[in-house]
């Protein structure tokens, strides 16, 4: 059976819901098509956001028995079809599984629309319902093109030692960026869900300290020192304690750093400090 993959951060959120969308929408049109979904962090075994699944309840949907799984060598060989949410997550894909290229399309892209969803992570309920059914929408545009890509329904090709053609081996990210991303993204969500323990003063200090350490590149085209330099300008304009918007932002940005840094990226955070303060 032709599959489709599903590629997002986590696979907690955005993922698992388009994976659910899509499903239901494979089965009202009848086709011959099997879905999943995955992600590129490695949050293996987490269930989706909470949030995630009651926004999939208003829509009629029962996501909670998904459990999330990391994007792997065999799952995408195993699959026709492997569409992700942003650009940032089909950089990560491609600098991993080159091999697979040609098959990895932006959501946005296949829906002819110049999207990238954003995360909603640690949004409120609203945000959810609202991306959830902004993806319904991409779906529902992008069928047609996904037929199109489908249409021969050939078994994809795997790739096996002799017919693997020596490749300019993938990027692999620097552990101690991963580890100093991490406790930033930890100190992020201890503020959102306790605003009144932590010193923000003193967070500040450590955040830039762990983006010090974070300033390990990933290759030639990892964008890295300039997109810390935009998280560190962000960081100057937050002389008070962070609003939630501003927390949401900021942990969404630093989950970028998980994987290689694009131009486009970088040029995102930045076109965002426009309007920082009034956040």
């Amino acid at each position: 059976m032709t599959h489709i993959l599903f590629v997002g951060g986590a696979d907690t959120g955005r993922a698992p819901i388009a994976a659910a969308l899509l499903h239901r929408l494979i089965e009202q049109q009848n086709l011959p098509w099997s879905v999943s979904s995955a992600g590129v962090l490695g949050h293996d075994g987490d269930p989706a956001e909470v949030e995630a699944r009651d926004a999939m309840m208003h829509l009629g949907i029962d996501i909670s028995d998904h459990l999330a799984c990391s994007v792997t060598r065999e799952l995408v060989d195993q699959s026709h079809l492997l569409i992700t949410l942003d650009n940032g997550i089909t950089i990560a894909v491609n600098a991993h599984h080159p091999h697979v290229s040609a098959r990895v399309h932006t959501l946005g892209a296949l829906a002819n629309r110049q999207r990238n969803i954003p995360d909603p992570f640690r949004m409120q309920m609203g945000a959810w319902l609202t991306y959830a059914k902004e993806i319904e929408a991409l779906l529902e545009a992008a069928l047609p093109r996904m037929q199109e890509l489908l249409a021969d329904d050939e078994e994809p090709t795997t790739t096996t030692k002799e017919a693997t053609p020596i490749e300019t081996p993938a990027p692999t990210m620097p552990q101690e960026r991963l580890q100093a991303t991490g406790r930033i993204q930890n100190l992020l969500k201890l503020m959102r869900d306790m605003p009144n323990v932590v010193d923000w003063s003193a967070a500040r200090v450590q955040i830039d300290n762990d983006l010090t350490a974070a300033d390990s590149s990933a290759g030639s085209a990892d964008l890295i020192q300039a997109y810390i330099g935009v998280l560190r300008a962000a960081l100057n304009l937050t002389a008070n304690p962070p609003t939630s918007d501003q927390l949401d932002k900021l942990h969404n940005a630093v989950e970028r750093l998980h994987y290689p840094i694009s131009q486009h990226s970088v040029a995102e955070l930045s076109g965002q400090l426009g309007n920082w303060a009034a956040t």
